[in-house]
């Protein structure tokens, strides 16, 4: 699970609004709300079961802290991802009901802290004082699993949800 290694000085992750150029915001909307908006749209017909009594089938958001609105307080810094995280929140409040209509059942889930995201220099300060993410990757996934482990095995369908350390919490 090893994390790539980016020795740049500086990463997108603490820049604010004026310095996010152009090309970086436009490729975390492609990844962070547009792809997961195409897949979702395009993969229905696939996955549609409104006649079936089986066990439907699950899209799971990967949701962040950065896409609620609930938070009190938003850092100045990467304007440009909370913004993606904030649109595919969006995606499972507006299109869940209707796709639950099909038996697929969309939620959104944040994964908790299992990465850090700061440029190197931060990061390995961070670490050389003992800090690591409170999680780790098989947790995160553990946790995006856990809608379609609940409707598969405990007939527990959840959708329209943000899921956070296994319950539904504001959006």
């Amino acid at each position: 699970f090893g994390q790539p290694e980016d020795h740049r000085p500086t990463n997108s992750w603490r820049l604010r609004l004026d310095e996010v150029s152009t090309i970086e915001l436009v490729e975390a909307q492609l990844v962070g709300a547009i792809a997961p908006f195409v897949l979702s749209a395009r993969l229905r017909g696939a996955m549609a079961r409104p006649d079936a009594t089986d066990d439907g089938a699950f899209v799971v958001q990967v949701a962040a802290p950065e896409g609620q609105f609930y938070r009190h307080y938003k850092a100045p810094f990467h304007p440009h991802t909370n913004m993606a995280k904030a649109a595919l929140n969006m995606l499972t409040r507006t299109s869940a009901e209707d796709y639950a209509g099909d038996r697929i059942f969309m939620t959104s889930v944040d994964t908790g802290w299992a990465s850090n995201e700061n440029p190197r220099p931060i990061a390995e300060a961070m670490r050389e004082r003992g800090f690591t993410p409170p999680l780790d990757m098989i947790d995160a996934a553990t946790r995006v699993c856990d809608p379609i482990v609940r409707g598969l095995g405990d007939g527990d369908y959840l959708f329209g949800v943000l899921l956070k350390d296994f319950r539904p919490i504001p959006w």
